[in-house]
């Protein structure tokens, strides 16, 4: 199987269908919702773009205070609106503590990966300051034994079946993350496009 756009990604992303990701909302007004109903968590969200491959906008709005959190929030959304902008909404992580980062796809070598380790950033501003590097099939498995969780290294392969071509972008943390349990990674991406 291939997935062919972004579109078709976020999709099946939002459907679950692709491994552990963020908590996803379908509007602003459930998105602040849920946050004020889980004080306990931090005050950050997302605002990706969909329907553009490579380079497509995002947003992550991360400020402690409610009500300004609330009105960036708000003015974001209505910025992207007014500039026709489709995105989905997620609960965004904490990249400080991301502890290896980057994309992988098979070669005819085998796993190979352009990965960084503990970069402290998103995967855009990684690639931009060059803190990913491209890593042998031997490395590529070295790391993932090292930071990626067992479940979550199931969930890896079973992706890596079902997209045999795909590259898959994802991210480990030192603590669980995301929406399925006992997981310590998030899937950002897996494309073919």
């Amino acid at each position: 199987m291939e997935i062919r756009s972004k579109a078709e990604f976020y999709r099946l992303w939002r459907a679950g269908c692709l491994g552990n990701r963020p908590r996803t909302f379908l509007t602003i007004e459930e998105a602040l919702k849920f946050l004020k109903r889980n004080p306990k968590l931090p005050l950050r969200l997302g605002f990706r773009e969909i329907g553009t491959a490579g380079g497509g906008s995002f947003a992550i709005i991360d400020i402690e205070d409610w009500h300004s959190f609330k009105a960036q929030v708000i003015a974001t959304a209505i910025s992207w609106q007014r500039e026709n902008r489709t995105y989905c909404l997620d609960a965004a992580v904490p990249n400080p503590s991301v502890t290896l980062l980057g994309e992988i796809c098979r070669t005819y070598r085998g796993l190979e990966g352009y990965l960084g380790i503990r970069t402290g950033w998103t995967m855009r501003s990684s690639m931009a300051a060059g803190l990913l590097k491209s890593r042998t099939p031997t490395e590529t498995l070295a790391l993932l034994a090292h930071f990626m969780d067992p479940s979550s290294r199931d969930d890896l392969d079973d992706l890596l079946e079902l997209y045999p071509d795909a590259t898959i972008e994802f991210a480990c943390f030192p603590n669980d993350v995301g929406v399925i349990p006992g997981r310590n990674t998030i899937f950002w991406e897996v494309r073919n496009y």
